[in-house]
Order: C-alpha cells, then sequence, then structure tokens
C-alpha cells in the first residue's frame, strides 16, 4: 500500500509571528475564554478513557515498562470554578505524574479540552503524544517530547500545513518560558524543528532536511 505524503516545511522556512491561539500550556489564557462554560462542568474527575483525536480515532498512550507492555493512565479533571481545579495540573492544561511504582498517570483538563477541541484540534493532538513521550521515558526533556509529538502527528497523517501553522501559532505567542523549553515559544518551536530534522535524518539517511532558521 503506497504511503501518504507527509507534509512537511519548506527549505528554509522561517516561523512567522502568531496571528492564532495562545499555547495551552499558558493557562491563564483558557480559564479567560472557558470560565463561564467551566461553571456547568462536574466536579469529580471523569473516568479514565481513551483520547479521540482530531481524525476521530481513539488512542491510548502505549508504553513498556519493566519490559512489559503498558497503557498510561488518563485522568480528565473536571470542575466549576478555578480554585476548583486539581492543582497537580499547575498552569498546564495536561500534565503527567508518575506515582511511587513509577506508573504514569497523564492528567488532562477536561473544561479545556471541551471548550477548545474544535478551534484547536490540532493543537490537542499534539498535546496528548507530548504527554505521551514524558509518560514513555521519565527523563524525556520538553523538546524532545515536543520533538516525538511532531514526529508522531506526522507518521499518522495529522500534520499538514495548516495543521503546523496552528501548532506553531500556539507556540510563538509565548512570551517567557522556563529554560528548559527555551525561555521562550518561539525558541522552544526552533529547537523542537530541529529535533525534527535530526530525526529525519536517522531515520532517512540521506535524505535532504532543511535547516531551520534561527528566529532570534
Amino acid at each position: 500500500m503506497a504511503q501518504t505524503p507527509v507534509w512537511q516545511p519548506a527549505p528554509g522556512y522561517v516561523p512567522r509571528l502568531a496571528t492564532r491561539f495562545f499555547f495551552l500550556a499558558s493557562w491563564q489564557a483558557i480559564w479567560l475564554i472557558t470560565a463561564l462554560a467551566a461553571l456547568a462542568a462536574l466536579l469529580s474527575s471523569a473516568p479514565a478513557h481513551a483520547f479521540t483525536l482530531s481524525d476521530g480515532a481513539e488512542v491510548h498512550c502505549q508504553l513498556r515498562q519493566d519490559d512489559h507492555p503498558g497503557t498510561a493512565t488518563e485522568r480528565w479533571v473536571n470542575y466549576r470554578t478555578q480554585s476548583e481545579r486539581d492543582p497537580e495540573l499547575g498552569k498546564a492544561v495536561a500534565v503527567v505524574r508518575f506515582d511511587d511504582q513509577g506508573r504514569p498517570t497523564i492528567l488532562i483538563d477536561a473544561v479545556a479540552y471541551k471548550q477548545s477541541k474544535q478551534v484547536m484540534a490540532a493543537m490537542w493532538d499534539f498535546i496528548f503524544f507530548h504527554e505521551c513521550a514524558h509518560a514513555k521515558d521519565p527523563e524525556q526533556s520538553e523538546i524532545g517530547a515536543n520533538c516525538a509529538a511532531y514526529i508522531e502527528m506526522q507518521e499518522r497523517g495529522l500534520m499538514n500545513a495548516i495543521r503546523f501553522k496552528d501548532i506553531e501559532a500556539a507556540h510563538l505567542r509565548i512570551m517567557n518560558l522556563p529554560e528548559q523549553y527555551g525561555g521562550n515559544g518561539m525558541e522552544f518551536w526552533r529547537l523542537t524543528l530541529e529535533c525534527v530534522e535530526r530525526e529525519r535524518a536517522r531515520s532517512v539517511p540521506g535524505a535532504p532536511v532543511h535547516s531551520a532558521q534561527k528566529t532570534r
């Protein structure tokens, strides 16, 4: 069966300033949009279930632990007011926590997801795969998790020019980030693309690889 072509940025592509969406790690922005609608949400966390991708496919975060296959637990956090929001989420809309046995749980802000999944479908796919990368490897860096999410979306046929721009825009709106993210959204995205390039070159030796342009 022929493989579906994977969209890639053109050689010499330079990320532009974002015009749409806040990066979902900045929870305050989502709260401003969803605060009123959140009043109707339930207080308790929803039971674990598969994550529904933007193409309708339902997926779990599959991993191996102690050489045995497993699945990361998902916990969908519902709440009615900001004060009732699970503090484990911090300022993120999704995060991975590990129990004493090292078993991962992906916490997802169900309120933010419900209110933004239609307009930020690609970004939610990206967020899920980013957190899944952390669940698979607790030592995974933020750049590495972003890189893994990008490649996973490519392999699933979920990355195209429009989705790329939406995900890029979500990153580039961030002015300040911790050092492990590159310091700001623009650098975070640039480092992500550089990582993707390296992985492409490693998987397809000799394939042409574009150079990510420095944006600072």
